[in-house]
């Protein structure tokens, strides 16, 4: 179901087996920030309202906002779980939401109820969701590249098959 690598191993197989790795890693990565007691860096937390306030007053525009940046950090957090859970998933990728979903709810109900420090809310379930969609949507990018790769490839060996180059004919001798 895809293009070949340059040991003959089919490129979505080679995908799929790399994505099972980063998945777990980009798993346990999000477990350990979003389980932890406290937010993850509090102080950098503070830097980064301190460089706000100096930036807005330097030309920032307003409407960006640490809200703003939190509710975009989370999404980029998602988008690995949904591109590589999609490409980790040969047949049923699309399953890859529903779980990004589950998970997200689990991190924020737990954040809300088991984690005094932490908040857990509706809108970070809403940016993990769209992180995850995203990424969904990358791992479709991605698959059919490959996939639109080995057609080509295919079109060009059936096209080399039945049109063979033509023999080299010997040099043709001008002087006589």
């Amino acid at each position: 179901m895809g293009g070949k690598t340059g040991e003959g191993e089919p490129a979505l197989r080679l995908i799929r087996f790399s994505s099972i790795a980063l998945l777990a890693v980009v798993c346990i990565v999000v477990a350990l920030i979003t389980f932890s007691p406290g937010p993850p860096d509090p102080a950098g937390q503070q830097a980064l309202r301190s460089f706000l306030r100096y930036a807005h007053l330097h030309g920032l525009p307003w409407w960006i906002s640490f809200n703003k940046i939190e509710f975009g950090a989370n999404i980029l957090m998602f988008i690995p779980i949904g591109l590589f859970g999609a490409l980790a998933l040969p047949k049923h990728r699309w399953l890859v939401m529903p779980a990004a979903v589950l998970g997200s709810l689990a991190i924020e109900i737990t954040q809300a109820s088991g984690l005094p420090q932490r908040v857990g809310t509706p809108r970070d379930v809403i940016a993990n969701s769209l992180g995850a969609v995203i990424g969904y949507l990358l791992a479709c990018l991605v698959i059919w590249y490959v996939n639109r790769g080995a057609r080509r490839r295919d079109a060009y060996e059936w096209l080399a098959s039945i049109h063979p180059q033509p023999a080299t004919l010997p040099p043709v001798d001008r002087d006589s």
